[in-house]
C-alpha cells in the first residue's frame, strides 16, 4: 500500500465513480481500477461496491477513507513544510440542504484560500448529508433541526459518531412571489395557506422522519416535491405556490421571491455536523465563520 493508492481511493470516493475519478486524476480508468483492485487484494477487503446506480463505499471502505484522508493530508503538509512548495492537492467539502448562504460562504473561502484546488458544496437530503460527513466525503454538514426531526437526527448522529454545533436560531418564514395574494400581509397564519400549493424539497423515503418541513397543513392544497432551488424558484414565480424556509434570501430581487413571517411556529436551529473525533481544519473554521456572517445579515439569531 502506498500514498498514491490512497489518493486514488479518495478520488473515487469524492467523485462518486471510477470514470469521474480517472478524469480528475488525468489517468486511464483501467489504471485506476487495477491499482485499487491490487490494494483491495492486499488488504483483503472490498473498499467499493459497484452497482448500476453508481459506486459506493463499503463499511470497510468508509473506515479506510477516514484514515487515508488524514494520512494523505499529513504527508502533503509534511512535504510542504520541508520543501516550501505548494501542497499538491487541497480539498474542502461541505454537504448541506438547499440553503442560501452556503454559496456565499464558499465564495469567501475561494478568495481566502486560492491555493485550494478542489472545493465542493453539495446539496442533498439530510440522510445523505449525515452519510457524507460520517464517511469523510465532506468535512462538515449543514442542516436544520426542528421539533419534527430533532430527536431522529440526533439519534442518527450518535449512531454515526457525529456531533453538531448550533450556528443560530430562526423563525420559519414563507417564501412566495411578489404578486402573491398574501404578499401584502406582514405576518401569515397557517390557515391563510390552506388553499395554496406547498413546495417541499424531497427527502430519502427511507428517512421521512428527517423532514425539515416544520408542519403539515390539513386540507391544504397540492404538495409539489422538488430537489433543486432553481425549480422551486421557477414554480413559485409562476404560481401561487409557497415553500417554508429560513427566509434567508441574499438576493431577493434576482430570485423574484419575498419572505413573510409565519405566525405560531417554533424556532428552528441551523447546525453544523462533524465527526466527533475530527478537529476542524482552518478552512472549515473559516467557512463556518463566514456562514455565520451571512446568517446574521439575514435576521438569523446567531450564537
Amino acid at each position: 500500500m502506498n500514498i498514491q493508492q490512497m489518493r486514488y481511493v479518495l478520488a473515487v470516493a469524492d467523485n462518486g465513480s471510477f470514470h469521474s475519478a480517472a478524469k480528475a486524476l488525468f489517468i486511464s480508468q483501467p489504471t485506476l481500477s487495477n491499482s485499487i483492485q491490487k490494494l483491495e487484494t492486499e488488504l483483503q477487503v472490498q473498499l467499493f461496491k459497484r452497482t448500476r446506480q453508481g459506486t459506493f463505499l463499503t463499511t470497510s471502505g468508509a473506515a479506510f477513507v477516514n484514515q487515508a484522508r488524514k494520512i494523505v493530508t499529513d504527508t502533503e503538509n509534511l512535504q510542504h513544510s520541508f520543501t516550501n512548495k505548494p501542497v499538491a492537492t487541497r480539498y474542502f467539502s461541505v454537504s448541506a440542504r438547499h440553503y442560501d448562504g452556503i454559496g456565499t460562504a464558499m465564495c469567501r473561502v475561494m478568495e481566502r484560500y486560492p491555493n485550494y484546488q478542489y472545493l465542493r458544496a453539495y446539496e442533498s437530503t439530510i440522510a445523505k448529508i449525515i452519510q457524507d460527513t460520517a464517511q469523510g466525503k465532506s468535512e462538515i454538514g449543514v442542516v436544520f433541526l426542528n421539533d419534527v426531526n430533532q430527536a431522529h437526527i440526533i439519534s442518527a448522529l450518535g449512531q454515526n459518531n457525529l456531533i453538531y454545533d448550533t450556528l443560530g436560531n430562526f423563525q420559519s418564514q414563507i417564501l412566495i412571489r411578489q404578486e402573491h395574494p398574501l404578499s401584502r400581509k406582514p405576518v401569515i397564519e397557517k390557515r391563510d395557506l390552506s388553499q395554496y400549493p406547498q413546495i417541499r424539497f424531497t427527502q430519502d423515503a427511507t428517512y421521512s422522519e428527517f423532514t425539515d418541513d416544520p408542519f403539515v397543513l390539513p386540507g391544504s392544497g397540492p404538495i409539489i416535491a422538488i430537489n433543486d432551488r432553481a425549480t422551486m424558484t421557477n414554480i413559485i414565480n409562476q404560481t401561487d405556490a409557497y415553500t417554508v424556509g429560513s427566509g434567508i434570501l441574499e438576493t431577493p430581487q434576482k430570485s423574484g421571491l419575498i419572505a413573510r413571517a409565519l405566525n405560531d411556529v417554533p424556532k428552528n436551529q441551523i447546525v453544523v455536523l462533524r465527526q466527533a473525533t475530527h478537529e476542524l481544519t482552518e478552512v472549515a473554521q473559516y467557512f463556518i465563520s463566514e456562514l455565520k456572517v451571512c446568517l446574521a445579515a439575514n435576521l438569523v439569531d446567531v450564537n
